[in-house]
């Protein structure tokens, strides 16, 4: 492997794609039959949302290695980001097919699995990845996704500490452990999970989201109110958020703005009359679903 590429290599995994790019220009200007470098600038691609030029770098180092499978992983990833199921898992199955070894292969097609309400052959094949790579931070956390989906919460914090372990820290791993340390009733914990998430992305809605939620179930309503308010900055339509905000402004006792929040849900929804209805729709625990009803009736 040339330094140029482990350069790049070492960028990219510090999360400097686009440098990574540019070093990985000059590289392939001066040696471009290295399917290496396509396909490593096929994967800073992805992660800059160039989903054209990520295509034609996979295609172009496949053309000078029609059976390397990491190619096929790499395009089958920019595959299944455009929304192409179908060409995704011929892509991860072709890499299996040629090296059936490759960890990472299996973690992507278990991922595509997982989203696809296939969660026993997402289990496999991310047992099946942990098994050939026992490093492949992403597949213990794809897993872990799967035991929360699975309400076996304990083995999801289990995973998602793994994660972290082998990934560092990331905000969507803590917003999921988060999740699960709540439905364990380690509602303090959850709380820290959330927070760190955000410490991590500010920007990160769902992590606001169910901190506000937990904040909730605490009683700590001027800082639910603050979350709220803040996600709904970024999206003001969001049925969620404006739920959330409503009975937390009821329980601080600002009935009037309450009430208006959620007659507007009722005018988008009917439904939103039935707190039951709202609970399930919503996921939300019960604390917030006794909130729903209390406003509800005040209508």
């Amino acid at each position: 492997m040339s330094d140029t590429y482990t350069q790049a290599k070492a960028l990219y995994d510090a999360g400097d794609y686009e440098e990574a790019i540019e070093l990985l220009d000059d590289a392939i200007e001066a040696d471009r039959k290295n399917g290496d470098l396509w396909y490593l600038r096929g994967l800073a691609y992805i992660e800059t949302d160039m989903e054209v030029e990520a295509f034609s770098d996979f295609n172009k180092a496949m053309q000078f290695d029609k059976r390397n499978s990491l190619y096929y992983v790499g395009r089958g990833r920019a595959f299944a980001l455009k929304g192409d199921e179908k060409n995704a898992m011929s892509d991860f199955k072709r890499a299996i097919k040629l090296d059936p070894n490759n960890a990472e292969a299996y973690s992507e097609r278990a991922e595509y699995f997982s989203s696809h309400g296939n969660p026993d052959r997402a289990l496999e094949d991310f047992e099946k990845a942990i098994e050939l790579d026992d490093q492949l931070g992403e597949a213990y956390y794809g897993r872990g996704i799967v035991y929360s989906d699975r309400d076996e919460y304990e083995a999801a914090v289990t995973d998602y500490n793994k994660a972290l372990e082998l990934l560092g820290d990331d905000s969507e791993v803590y917003t999921s452990r988060g999740a699960a340390h709540f439905y364990l009733d380690d509602w303090q914990q959850s709380k820290a999970d959330f927070t760190m998430a955000l410490e991590l992305d500010e920007e990160n809605v769902r992590a606001l989201n169910n901190r506000g939620v937990v904040e909730f179930c605490l009683e700590e309503y001027e800082a639910a109110k603050e979350d709220y308010a803040k996600a709904l900055t970024m999206i003001p339509t969001e049925r969620l958020l404006i739920g959330g905000m409503a009975i937390t402004l009821d329980a601080l006792g600002e009935e009037t703005e309450a009430k208006e929040l959620w007659k507007g849900l009722v005018q988008l929804e009917p439904r939103y009359k039935n707190a039951q209805w709202v609970g399930q729709q919503l996921l939300w625990p019960e604390p917030l679903v006794n909130a729903t009803e209390k406003l509800i009736q005040k209508l």
